[in-house]
């Protein structure tokens, strides 16, 4: 099929790190799949990629955690690429890996959706709709399509972009311990808990704030057993100066802190990685609506 689009240059943008700051887990399918009630939110940080259009698909990677990767013809971001209606002949994708892997920051599906949208300008042919398809491919996939603050609920094909969210300094800690997510659902106790409160009306900080501290992660008791340093990393983060909350993203083992400015942010992480040299530790912001 020929290229609508005659420019061959690279096109590259970055995949934004995806933070679940709640996450409830409301009921479990008879086919094992998990229904979730979650806020999902993005950052300024993230791994970049970039595609050159080609005789064919390859994947090259670099980066402090390429060698953590599946081999290419594994990888999220070639199946995903599969999904497009007109693909053209080919890409050369390159991807610059920054985000830790099994870490609970959506980086696969970021790339995946990164990729998806990057080639769908350059062949000027619409996205995949085909839900089930998507939500086959990774759960977090529909939401990194959107890549805007969402409430995502359902298997992570029912989502609610929410207008007017407001911007957070974040620091983001990871103990450099990869944490597989079936495992962690694979030890969560209870699986038909209650849903997320009323989220409050949009611009007012406190109140988002005042919010998030009543919510939860379910999967934090069962990836603790998994990873205990995610309790050493909680304590570290609430023990710094103008932490408003802190908690695990997703399947863990990363953990945020959500702080009142970004200078607290900058202080934050230098104490951890003084304590804890060989820990994950990445300052950024939630990135608004």
């Amino acid at each position: 099929m020929k290229r609508r689009n005659s420019d061959h240059r690279a096109i590259a943008g970055v995949a934004n790190a995806k933070i679940n700051l709640t996450l409830h887990v409301t009921g479990k399918l008879p086919n094992g799949f998990h229904e979730i009630d979650s806020l999902v939110v993005f950052t300024d940080f993230g791994d970049t990629l970039e595609l050159e259009p080609a005789e064919r698909f390859s994947l090259s990677t670099r980066g402090p955690y390429s060698k953590a990767l599946p081999h290419p013809s594994e990888n999220i971001i070639l199946t995903a690429l599969r999904l497009l209606p007109e693909r053209g002949t080919g890409f050369r994708i390159n991807l610059e890996k920054s985000i830790p892997v099994s870490a609970g920051l959506g980086g696969g599906s970021m790339n995946a959706a990164l990729a998806l949208r990057l080639a769908s300008n350059y062949l000027t042919c619409p996205l995949p709709n085909d839900t089930g398809k998507i939500t086959s491919i990774g759960s977090d996939l529909p939401v990194c399509l959107t890549g805007k603050p969402s409430m995502v609920s359902g298997l992570g094909e029912k989502i609610a972009v929410l207008g007017g969210f407001p911007e957070f300094p974040l620091l983001l800690v990871n103990p450099n311990k990869p944490v597989q997510t079936q495992d962690v659902y694979n030890r969560l106790d209870k699986v038909n808990n209650s849903s997320q409160t009323p989220f409050p009306a949009m611009g007012n900080k406190i109140d988002v704030i005042t919010w998030l501290r009543e919510q939860r992660n379910d999967l934090e008791p069962p990836a603790l057993q998994l990873c205990p340093e995610i309790k050493d990393i909680l304590s570290g983060l609430k023990k710094q100066d103008g932490c408003l909350v802190a908690r695990m993203s997703g399947s863990g083992g990363t953990c945020f802190g959500i702080f009142q400015t970004a200078e607290q942010v900058s202080v934050a992480a230098r104490t951890i990685k003084q304590l804890k040299p060989w820990w994950w530790v990445q300052p950024t912001r939630i990135l608004p609506a």
